[in-house]
């Protein structure tokens, strides 16, 4: 049963996804050709035989059997079609250049202009965003610097007012390298200062580009621990990976409300903390939380407690990782001689950098300094353009739960102009990943194997219609996006090949050969059935052979 509901959700999603997207894209051929005076005889979603359908004027309307497509078949678009005499001057091949071609951009066109509106219908509704508030400053960065502080709100960026996370991240990206005023709410004080963005290297499978970072996250710390050997915290009983949850008696959230209170406080200090011990379970390890009390010598900042992000929870037997000799609990202190001082930017940046080539590694181990040399395994999987890759695999890490302290979330609202400003800003972006993919795949520089077909569609589809209508629509919008980027694409059969027939057309003065046409026709169909077998064989080959 389970089965045949998620196979009807699939179908069901598909067809409504696919339907919305072609109706839209030949009701865009449809009216530019009304409107320019060419006659359309038929109006099809789907190709096949008629379902359903119904005469209205000159135009017959109809469902067809097959939903993946539809056409509008206009008056004399068969060069060997012979018009009656009532529909002469009003064939498509009839019309001048010019309007041949727009009636061809016609449908990408509408693709557009549906995927912008999508997403200005869902910018126009209040957005759930994470808070712009400090929740974590990575030592050394632009932001420690500019001397922002966890709990600070970022309430404007060059005095423009900012709400979201994800705004304020926007904005700092396109910053990079330039002096940036901050306004931040500390309290109940109102602060200006400066930031300068540092650069850094944003990558995904078809471009690399320069971003602006400042070095703060949204979310602070788990108050999950290190332990600095022979310091207070440690003569304390203390051990790594403790989770503090008290500290004088009052409740501790996170680290960064740890780090504060504890660097203020001098003599014996009470801490309560949770300790995990590993507890052996049949084909699986179980973890057991006990609260644990210390007294601990304070000397602010010198109390021996630190973060444990950076610190070994889990070394997999046979990882590279192991090889080199790594053990749990031991902290990484830098990576080729440079320091780090946060997981996700440094250590992880660094290690997808170096691949399978070796490395150095120097952790602190008890009260020493080890160094050494790691070389990773490479995995084969699939990236994020779906392409078979080799993975670099370290097999080592920190504990995940110290990123597990839940966000601020905000509803942000925008304006009518701010949410058309933002819609078409980001389909004109990710036209332009679309078309450098495109190119990539072309000249052989991203595989073909990121070319997906309709089996894929159908399986987002059915995600994205689990995940909620604006999960759904967003992907519509993408794939509204995708065929009125790969329609103009000048292959025969496609709206491209008709856009460069008439600018042909247009220079030679004279219309093309109708032997050329017939060729053309043929390479073009054999080009798209050759593409369609092509995508479906890597859908099959990820969904069934991977």
């Amino acid at each position: 049963m389970g089965f045949l509901q998620s196979a009807g959700t699939t179908v069901l999603a598909f067809a409504v996804l696919i339907s919305v997207i072609v109706f839209i894209h030949e009701l865009g051929h449809l009216l530019v050709g009304k409107w320019l005076g060419v006659k359309a005889v038929r109006f099809s979603i789907g190709f096949g035989p008629r379902l359903w359908g119904f005469q209205w004027g000159e135009t017959e309307y109809r469902l067809s059997l097959l939903p993946f497509g539809g056409y509008v078949k206009f008056a004399g678009d068969n060069p060997l079609e012979e018009l009656p005499p009532e529909d002469r001057g009003r064939g498509f091949l009839e019309q001048p250049p010019q309007r041949k071609a727009a009636i061809a951009v016609a449908g990408p066109a509408a693709n557009f202009v549906l995927a912008v509106g999508i997403l200005f219908l869902l910018y126009a509704f209040p957005q759930v965003d994470i808070a712009a508030v400090v929740g974590s400053v990575k030592p050394g960065s632009p932001a420690a610097q500019a001397g922002l502080r966890y709990g600070d709100r970022i309430v404007a960026v060059d005095g423009k007012p900012i709400e979201g996370f994800t705004a304020l991240q926007e904005m700092v990206g396109a910053r990079a390298g330039q002096s940036t005023r901050f306004t931040i709410q500390r309290g109940s004080q109102t602060l200006d200062t400066a930031v300068v963005p540092g650069s850094y290297d944003e990558s995904d499978p078809i471009e690399t580009v320069k971003r602006g970072r400042i070095g703060i996250m949204p979310t602070p710390f788990a108050a999950e621990i290190g332990v600095v050997a022979g310091s207070p915290a440690a003569r304390a009983g203390l051990r790594d990976f403790d989770r503090v949850v008290r500290l004088a008696g009052q409740p501790i959230a996170n680290y960064e409300q740890l780090a504060e209170r504890i660097a203020s406080l001098h003599g014996p200090v009470e801490i309560d903390v949770l300790r995990r011990d590993e507890v052996a379970a049949p084909g699986a390890t179980l973890w057991l939380e006990k609260p644990v009390h210390a007294v601990v010598e304070a000397d602010g900042s010198a109390s021996g407690l630190e973060l444990a992000h950076l610190t070994l929870f889990f070394v997999q037997p046979g990882s590279a990782a192991a090889e080199a000799g790594l053990r749990r609990g031991d902290r990484v202190v830098s990576i080729n001689g440079s320091p780090v001082a946060w997981w996700l930017d440094d250590v992880e940046r660094a290690v997808k950098a170096a691949g399978a080539e070796p490395f150095q590694m120097t952790v602190r181990r008890g009260k020493q300094l080890v160094a050494v040399t790691v070389r990773q395994h490479l995995r084969t999987a699939r990236n994020e353009a779906g392409v078979r890759a080799q993975i670099p695999e370290l097999g080592a890490g920190p504990d995940p739960a110290v990123r597990a302290v839940e966000p601020i979330l905000i509803s942000v609202h925008s304006s009518l102009g701010g949410a058309l400003k933002r819609s078409t800003a980001e389909i004109a972006s990710m036209t332009r990943k679309m078309v450098l993919g495109l190119q990539r795949i072309a000249v052989g520089r991203i595989s073909a194997e990121a070319i997906s077909g309709p089996l894929t569609i159908a399986e987002v589809a059915r995600k994205a219609a689990d995940a909620g209508w604006k999960t759904f629509l967003w992907w519509m919008a993408l794939i509204s996006l995708n065929l009125g980027v790969l329609n103009l694409v000048p292959i025969p059969v496609l709206d491209g090949f008709h856009v460069l027939s008439a600018a042909i057309e247009g220079v030679r003065r004279r219309p093309l050969s109708l032997r050329f046409r017939e060729i053309a026709n043929l390479v073009g169909v054999a080009l798209v059935l050759a593409l369609m077998l092509f995508a479906l064989r890597n859908d099959a080959v990820r969904m069934f052979l991977d």
